[in-house]
């Protein structure tokens, strides 16, 4: 079993980890294959609607929500459901508007602040934006003790839950930029969280072996050579949440199969 970006998320769960570290070990400890995945960072990202509108509402497309949200006996049921996940996330100043097409000059600001602008309520803007075709947010809803708790676990890799992105109006989560980087630089070589060579392996052999992915992730005679040589002193992570177009910095080379281009080389 893997589990995937692990955390514990929302204010009632804080500080949870340890309880959750404590199942996984007794599994490993049973025989049980067990492994997981995290990005470091407090902040996850979804859509608006997965945030703040239960599942059992959103099955279907966005217009079968918009049809439940329309109908006289559900809809009701439905805004109230809202507003209470809404009100659970701090009244939306934990929510941030990462991408929504209709309304740009949304992106980077938190629902609380766009309510108070656009003089509505916070349901008044959720429903906005579904009716505009929903908007992808970054949540606040981590603690940093208990990200690094699960930072520490030899059996969890470091996965950004990214993609590749180009500098842009929009404003995404960081980790888009900067997964792999801050948690070398930052939590390894600065903070000393985890061991340089722990952080490595978080994200070259532990995932080449969760994925059982042949002759990758190691630097060993017959793998294929991926390699990326960086500088222990400016390998970090430039990206923010209000500025997170902008990358790495600390990368000296790059080569993937033995070459900057994508023809196979193997280690000799």
């Amino acid at each position: 079993m893997h589990i995937s970006h692990i955390k514990v998320t929302g204010r009632r769960n804080w500080g949870k980890a340890p309880d959750v570290i404590a199942l996984l070990r007794k599994a490993r400890s049973d025989g049980i294959q067990v492994t997981a995945d995290q990005y470091p960072y407090i902040a996850s990202s979804t859509s608006l609607a997965a945030m703040v509108i239960p599942a059992k509402y959103r099955e279907g497309s966005n217009k079968d929500l918009l049809q439940r949200l329309d109908d006289p006996e559900i809809g009701p049921k439905m805004k109230k459901a809202i507003e209470a996940t809404i009100d659970g996330r701090a009244g939306g100043k934990s929510l941030k508007i990462a991408s929504y097409a209709p309304r740009t000059d949304w992106q980077g600001k938190d629902l609380d602040t766009i309510a108070t602008k656009e003089k509505k309520s916070l349901l008044d803007i959720v429903l906005e934006i579904q009716r505009g075709g929903g908007a992808q947010v970054v949540s606040f809803g981590m603690r940093e003790e208990d990200v690094r708790l699960f930072m520490k676990e030899p059996y969890v890799a470091t996965a950004s839950d990214g993609g590749a992105m180009i500098p842009a109006k929009t404003v995404p989560h960081p980790r888009n930029y900067g997964t792999f980087s801050r948690k070398v630089g930052r939590y390894a070589v600065e903070d000393k969280v985890i061991s340089l060579g722990q952080a490595i392996r978080s994200a070259s052999g532990l995932p080449a072996d969760i994925l059982q992915l042949p002759e990758r992730g190691y630097l060993k005679t017959g793998q294929f050579a991926d390699v990326v040589v960086f500088d222990p002193k400016a390998f970090r992570d430039k990206a923010t949440f209000d500025a997170p177009h902008q990358y790495s910095a600390g990368v000296q080379y790059l080569f993937v199969n033995g070459h900057p281009g994508h023809r196979p080389r193997r280690l000799q």
